[in-house]
């Protein structure tokens, strides 16, 4: 086909799309992958048109090997716009599960390709002209089409799936999120159709050939993708605001709830501290330790308890225990993690250590922490299963009374810096109050059950967490850096409830709300039901029905009445 205004302006229009959606995507690239997806697909989408408009143009004239530069993106474009709206969605898991069987077309026809191109290099030799010409003009063709009417149909379904299963979001929110993706798939379901009338015309009309009856459907492609492409940045780049503004909110309502059980065992000096360096990180992890030992009631299960999280939060090589023994003025290792333990609490080969020997016993003598960078040059240092290159020492000490010290060693030079001392120091303070309940037989518990229960409360209300329909105990638990045991023991005894009616109460209560409020009139009690956390319709009518002794279609009706 001869260059003509059309496919020059077709080519040019695709060629800035294409120059657009790099320099946006390299702007971009940082972010989040849902920008890297969305600019590929226009990438993809337009270097589609680009190639057979350079084909049209006659480059492969100037040299037969340019060919081997062209692939076949039609079979990637797709798979592109898949991950866009996974990633978009947050269903990022169904993409990833996916990805081997979205990419097999693509690979294998970018295989063909290839073997067609050297083809066509050695004259025919394996293939002949006649079949190259059916597999070009119709077996890739066609399996194109059929891919993506297949692909735009699955991502309708990952789209009403979402809707299904809103998680925390709303029950607005989503069909607000998802309203103008599924008007953009609609759209592409649209194109396919146009793609396979063109398709049809060709084998109606025989006497029409070349490209020119698509330039049309390219010309809606192109306004449509300056459109989406100017629309769609702007919308993605609105919604990455609110998802950071949300998440930074959720975070600092978490923050709360962890520093509100803190307050109670920490004092203001320590608390300083702990808001200086890295507040989120260390109070996540002191907030697990401190609710893990809420149960323990032995001398041996806090101590193991103890170095078991310290090697799982700290990522340290070992952690050791020893316990002061007054009468023989030696230290004992009470609890190891490493290779002091091989998987049951019983320490290997335990050594004693006396008091003001070695690193360990000048800290448990002088009540003052060391960190070795290098223990190589400290003549002081003992070893105990194998040689290690620094270590950290600090006191454990019940009222300025050393009770005993917690070690830790590693193989590399300098590993522990003023983030391991201050976690350390703030750990050996939670073990010496832990102990000092226990040996004092007092029955407070470290934590105080009240301000995180009333933390929990706020946390439910604000975050709205109970409108995810998979919350549950365990993922609560990790959000909030808290022992599980804790978290359902602190539930079942401040309100009654195991946790599962407790979450059920909060999602009750903001049912009601919305069945009583006129401006929920048009939504079906299902659909209030799954915006309140319910996932399903017989859960919801049986929870509300034991909260409220009435079915929420009554509840509605009654509330009709008397407004």
């Amino acid at each position: 086909m001869k260059i003509n205004p059309y496919n020059i302006g077709i080519f040019f229009a695709c060629l800035i799309l294409v120059i657009l959606s790099v320099w946006k995507l390299v702007k971009k690239w940082k972010k989040d992958k849902t920008y890297r997806y969305f600019y590929g697909f226009f990438i993809t989408s337009n270097l589609i048109i680009i190639q057979v408009l350079l084909m049209d143009f006659g480059i492969h004239k100037f040299h037969p090997w340019i060919l081997m530069f062209f692939l076949p993106f039609q079979y990637l474009s797709p798979v592109y716009f898949t991950a866009f709206i996974c990633y978009y969605l947050k269903k990022e898991e169904i993409y990833q599960k996916n990805s081997v069987y979205l990419f097999l077309p693509f690979i294998s026809f970018f295989t063909l390709y290839t073997l067609l191109k050297v083809n066509i290099f050695l004259d025919y030799a394996w293939i002949s002209k006649k079949i190259f010409t059916i597999i070009h003009t119709e077996v890739d063709e066609n399996s194109a089409l059929a891919f993506s009417i297949i692909i735009s149909i699955w991502n309708l379904l990952i789209i009403l799936r979402y809707e299904n299963a809103l998680g925390r979001l709303s029950f607005k929110q989503v069909k607000k999120k998802t309203k103008w993706i599924k008007t953009i798939v609609g759209i592409f379901i649209t194109f396919n159709i146009l793609w396979l009338l063109t398709i049809i015309l060709f084998f109606i009309r025989e006497d029409i050939s070349g490209h020119f009856p698509y330039y049309p459907y390219w010309i809606l492609y192109i306004v449509f993708y300056y459109t989406f492409l100017f629309f769609g940045t702007r919308h993605i780049d609105t919604v990455s605001e609110e998802n950071k503004t949300e998440a930074e909110e959720v975070q600092k309502a978490i923050e709360s709830f962890r520093m509100s059980g803190l307050n109670h065992m920490f004092s203001d000096k320590e608390l300083e501290l702990i808001h200086y360096d890295k507040p989120s990180q260390i109070t996540g992890i002191l907030s697990y330790f401190s609710t893990s030992l809420f149960d323990k009631n032995k001398l041996e299960d806090v101590v193991w308890d103890i170095v078991e999280n310290c090697i799982s939060y700290l990522q340290l090589e070992d952690c050791i225990i020893y316990i002061l023994d007054p009468s023989k003025r030696v230290l004992v290792q009470k609890a190891a993690y490493g290779n002091k333990n091989q998987g049951e609490r019983k320490v290997l080969s335990p050594i004693e250590i006396p008091l003001g020997q070695g690193i360990v016993g000048q800290v448990a003598q002088s009540g003052v922490y060391e960190c070795i960078y290098n223990v190589t040059y400290d003549p002081r240092y003992i070893v105990d299963d194998i040689s290690r290159r620094s270590e950290l020492a600090v006191p454990i000490k019940i009222d300025d009374r050393i009770i005993g010290v917690l070690d830790s060693e590693h193989s590399q030079e300098g590993f522990f810096d003023e983030n391991h001392i201050l976690l350390f120091q703030l750990i050996a303070k939670l073990t010496s109050k832990k102990l000092a309940q226990i040996t004092s037989k007092n029955p407070t518990n470290i934590t105080n059950d009240n301000i995180y229960f009333r933390e929990l409360h706020f946390l439910m209300k604000e975050a709205k967490i109970y409108r995810d329909s998979n919350v549950g105990l365990d993922s609560i638990a990790k959000m909030l850096n808290i022992s599980s045991n804790y978290l359902s023991q602190l539930v079942n005894k401040l309100s009654n409830s195991n946790f599962s009616e407790y979450v059920n109460g909060y999602r009750i209560e903001d049912a009601k709300s919305k069945l009583e409020d006129p401006k929920f009139i048009n939504y079906t009690i299902v659909d209030i039901a799954l915006e309140s956390g319910f996932n399903s319709r017989s859960t919801f009518y049986s929870a509300f029905k034991k909260h409220t002794g009435i079915s929420p279609k009554e509840y509605r009706d009654t509330h009709k009445k008397r407004g």
